[in-house]
């Protein structure tokens, strides 16, 4: 009886569709208001003028509970006041549907008897008006019903669909940050430490060599995870920067400060480790040139990573790539933002992410 979509794709194929379940419903309200009245089945030729009129009133109250139905949903949003949401769609249409219906039948009857007052005319048709009013009201029941119902179904079914968007984004994100993490040139690095140790200190070297299997079994464990605690990033940091400690000596300092109650919050896999990397990607590192990296929080509320800043290596250009990854990631946890303050020290400020919303997401 109406237009149950409105959407710009496919909007003619859906009008059509429209009016051919209005006509339907309107030349149903014809065969049974004469079935009821006489008992047969009407002659259409000898009845066009009823039957043209049924067609003509079904299709407008179709076009219009349309608009009537896109302007509520504005209104009054299903998802928050389902219940006010289907009682004031139910008033509405019914008061509109009744008011077509009532206009247009006045209209024809005037027309059709135009030498016979109001009186008479309601006196005469007051049975079929009745019966009239009751099956509009019928078909307007049930109209807001289906129109729930798939308008229910419409919802759920656009937020599977984001969720697939959103859990496969996640994915991607997470195999960008993975793939940062076994890029050639750390692979590089590492095996020329492990080189260099293997004359020098043998026991180091295997240390080592443990310690970077240990880093790349949490890498390769946690890569599908949507979120990891807090306690175990801060292990895996911990190991990276043993990695970093065997490489640059004591020109390397790595201090983390961080309360104990949130420690089981969460985090999204990589995320201090990146950050620790690019630190000390894009500065110069050396005896002269020390790095200092500090990672606290700040209320229970955020993370703060602070990094000093040396001098930029000339081969490495920053695209911040990691620190995109990193806020796309946060963005499926929480409105909150990361703060980046690029001064004489450089600062990210990630928020805590409670468990509950980590449960939620």
């Amino acid at each position: 009886m109406a237009l149950f979509h409105t959407e710009p794709e496919g909007k003619m194929r859906k009008i059509w569709l429209g009016i051919i379940i209005s006509t339907f419903v309107g030349i149903s309200y014809f065969f049974y208001l004469y079935y009821s009245e006489t008992g047969l089945f009407p002659n259409i030729a000898a009845h066009w003028g009823y039957f043209g009129m049924g067609i003509l009133t079904a299709n407008l109250i179709g076009f219009a509970l349309t608009f009537s139905d896109r302007q509520l949903n504005k209104w009054v949003s299903w998802n928050k006041n389902l219940s006010s949401r289907l009682a004031l769609g139910l008033c509405i249409n019914s008061l509109i549907a009744i008011g077509i219906v009532t206009t247009l039948g006045w209209l024809f009857l005037l027309v059709r008897y135009p030498d016979t007052d109001f009186t008479s005319l309601w006196v005469d048709n007051s049975d079929i008006i009745a019966k009239t009013y009751i099956i509009t009201i019928i078909a307007i029941v049930l109209y807001t019903i289906i129109y729930f119902a798939l308008y229910s179904y419409n919802q759920y079914t656009v937020v599977h669909l984001v969720g697939a968007k959103n859990q496969r984004r996640q994915l991607i994100l997470q195999f960008e940050a993975l793939k940062s993490q076994l890029s050639p040139h750390y692979l590089f690095n590492c095996l020329n430490t492990i080189s260099s140790l293997v004359f020098k200190d043998a026991h180091l070297a295997e240390d080592f060599i443990r310690r970077l299997a240990s880093t790349y079994q949490y890498i390769l464990s946690n890569n599908e995870k949507r979120f990891v605690t807090l306690e175990d990033e801060v292990e895996f940091v911990k190991s990276y920067n043993y990695l970093l400690q065997v490489r640059f000596e004591n020109n390397l300092k790595l201090d983390i400060n961080l309360p104990p109650n949130i420690m089981d919050s969460k985090i999204p896999p990589l995320t201090l480790q990146m950050l620790v990397e690019n630190a000390v990607k894009h500065n110069i590192i050396s005896k002269e040139k020390p790095l200092s990296i500090y990672i606290s929080a700040i209320d229970n509320t955020d993370i703060r990573i602070i990094n000093t800043k040396t001098e930029v290596p000339r081969e490495v250009n920053s695209f911040h790539v990691g620190l995109n990854n990193i806020k796309e990631r946060y963005q499926f946890f929480t409105d909150r933002k990361i703060r980046i303050e690029d001064n004489d020290k450089y600062t990210v400020v990630l928020p805590v992410i409670k468990n509950k919303i980590a449960k939620s997401a």
